[in-house]
């Protein structure tokens, strides 16, 4: 009697087992044609970068800014994004500068640094001192480009060296 309620038990869980692959397989079925068409076409590595929205952007980016500029990326440090856009943006020079960063400072990187660009993080938080300061500027004016972040053209030369505070 013991081992006919074992083998009973046996017999529930994998069938459990079974509805789940059965039921697994039509849930990713789309997905997994996708997977295998990219297979079959040898472009595995660029279905995980379709989908990240930082690569999206940056793309877009690239289209952008020439090669041989140079961008200011305000963003904190503990983030890690300014690898993954410096990654995605290479060749270009790529300089980090802190969201709370007064505008003398900001001011000063773009100039000294011949930054055509200034790229932001995050286009939901409100942009730091040095940020508002180069945007109430003539020198910024925004791109249209949709992403997580925002981007500017900066016409450095209009930053002449001096205190801005």
């Amino acid at each position: 009697m013991l081992s006919n309620w074992k083998a009973h038990l046996t017999r529930i869980l994998l069938a459990l087992w079974g509805l789940q692959l059965i039921w697994l397989a039509w849930h990713f079925a789309p997905e997994a044609r996708d997977l295998a068409r990219r297979i079959g076409s040898g472009e595995v590595g660029a279905a995980v970068r379709q989908e990240d929205p930082w690569y999206l952007w940056s793309a877009s980016l690239s289209a952008v800014i020439p090669p041989d500029a140079a961008y200011v990326f305000v963003d904190n440090y503990e983030a890690g994004k300014d690898i993954k856009i410096g990654y995605y943006l290479a060749p270009r020079r790529h300089l980090l500068v802190s969201p709370q960063s007064p505008a003398a400072f900001l001011f000063h990187t773009l100039h000294e640094e011949q930054a055509a660009y200034l790229i932001v993080r995050d286009r939901a938080k409100p942009p730091g001192p040095g940020v508002q300061a180069a945007l109430r500027s003539q020198a910024v004016l925004p791109l249209k480009i949709p992403g997580p972040g925002q981007a500017y053209r900066v016409d450095y030369p209009l930053f002449h060296w001096g205190f801005y505070d």
